[in-house]
């Protein structure tokens, strides 16, 4: 959907208010002969994606130009109102596409955003990469996401990559590390996501079962159900030594109700909230949860330290939070394949096409890891971070496998 004439022009100048410091207006591009483009919910209350714009804004400053061409980035937010919003996405993702400078784009940062802003770009060759959409259906065509090629990549083929996992590997990682690093065979389920909620545990499962584990109960619960009771009993006389637990903050509560040296194990929906210590109550150990986003600032590598020591440096004031250096390779993978795509062209300016399929052969190693993407855009050997409770408090263990498919 687009608007026209008054309307557009209001609603682009509201957007660039949003933005604010010395963000480009969207009714004139910056400068440059070449555009990296993003699309961030910068001003949503629910998340903090200034510091991803500034993510981006370092990796340009430290690449300035490719061959003979200046590089120059353009930053577009898609929340209104405080929240993130599919027609804004859509509204900027055309937007871009409009003006030929731009020749690649991050984003979008929220999945519901990219399943609409996807089809936009595709048709227009725009290649898209973003640091943190993990809905499955944003690369896979056939079921459980019954949609069609046509619909969604009109052009025929792919335009749309990601760094992060999709959720189903959250499943995965986790029965791994439970069955591997905590000796845990007999599980039992609570979902409250629903449908998303399937996917995750349908494929925790899987490699549960494939590692000699297996899945005794499950139960599905409406979001905000408080009492668990019941459900833990019959749990704890089937001698199951865990709970999977699908949901938010507040599904934590089961750790409360629960007998003393059972276990929850989670995923993104209250890894490293506080909320869900919370909900816990002074029943808080034993609690793992995962979560799609390799956190750089922990790391003892040379390239992550030297990394967050340019960020800090260029923006003391700035937080660090979920993803930020993800984005940061997302830029310098856009910046690579960019290179190859000028080379390509002995030295020309090269089109979008050229740039996807460079992003579609490039092999990279990045800060947050090694980055290579398979025929559906998703990387082939994506990492998540696994968390624990200790002491009260949520503990960062480390990086872990997050690849869908058992090596």
């Amino acid at each position: 959907m687009r608007l026209s004439g008054l309307a557009l022009v209001l609603l682009i100048i509201a957007g660039t208010e949003c933005q604010g410091g010395s963000t480009p207006s969207l009714l004139q591009p910056p400068a440059g002969d070449i555009v990296i483009a993003s699309d961030l919910n910068i001003s949503s209350f629910y998340g903090d994606a200034l510091p991803a714009r500034r993510a981006i804004q370092l990796a340009i400053e430290q690449h300035p130009a490719i061959g003979r061409f200046k590089l120059s980035y353009w930053s577009l937010d898609d929340a209104v109102a405080g929240s993130f919003s599919q027609e804004r996405g859509i509204q900027n993702v055309s937007w871009m596409a409009d003006v030929p400078r731009v020749l690649a784009m991050i984003g979008p940062y929220n999945s519901s955003v990219a399943d609409v802003a996807i089809p936009v770009a595709n048709k227009n060759d725009l290649v898209m990469i973003s640091p943190s959409s993990t809905n499955l259906c944003l690369t896979q065509l056939g079921p459980p996401c019954h949609r069609t090629a046509a619909l969604f990549r009109p052009s025929g083929h792919i335009n749309f990559f990601r760094l992060a996992p999709p959720d189903l590997a959250q499943g995965v990682a986790m029965a791994r590390y439970a069955a591997s690093k905590l000796g845990l065979k007999r599980v039992a389920v609570i979902n409250e996501e629903q449908d998303d909620g399937d996917i995750i545990i349908q494929h925790f499962k899987l490699e549960l079962e494939r590692l000699g584990g297996s899945v005794v109960l499950r139960e599905d619960v409406e979001a905000g159900t408080a009492d668990f009771k019941d459900f833990l009993f019959r749990a704890h006389q089937s001698q199951v030594q865990a709970i999977y637990a699908i949901g938010g903050a507040d599904i934590c509560a089961a750790r409360a109700q629960m007998w003393d040296d059972g276990v929850v194990l989670g995923t993104d929906g209250f890894a490293d909230d506080t909320d869900c210590l919370e909900q816990a109550g002074s029943n808080i150990s034993s609690i793992f949860a995962t979560k799609p986003d390799v956190d750089i600032t922990v790391s003892s590598d040379p390239d992550a330290i030297k990394a967050v020591q340019a960020f800090r440096k260029a923006y003391p004031d700035s937080k660090i939070p979920n993803y930020t250096f993800a984005v940061y390779d997302c830029a310098r993978i856009l910046i690579a394949a960019l290179e190859e795509a000028v080379h390509a062209a002995h030295g020309n300016l090269p089109n979008r096409r050229q740039v996807l399929d460079a992003v579609a052969q490039i092999q990279f190693q990045g800060v947050t890891g090694t980055y290579e993407f398979d025929a559906n855009g998703d990387a082939k050997a994506p990492l998540m971070e696994m968390f624990s409770v200790e002491n009260g408090k949520w503990v960062n263990k480390g990086k872990i496998d997050a690849t869908a498919v058992p090596a």
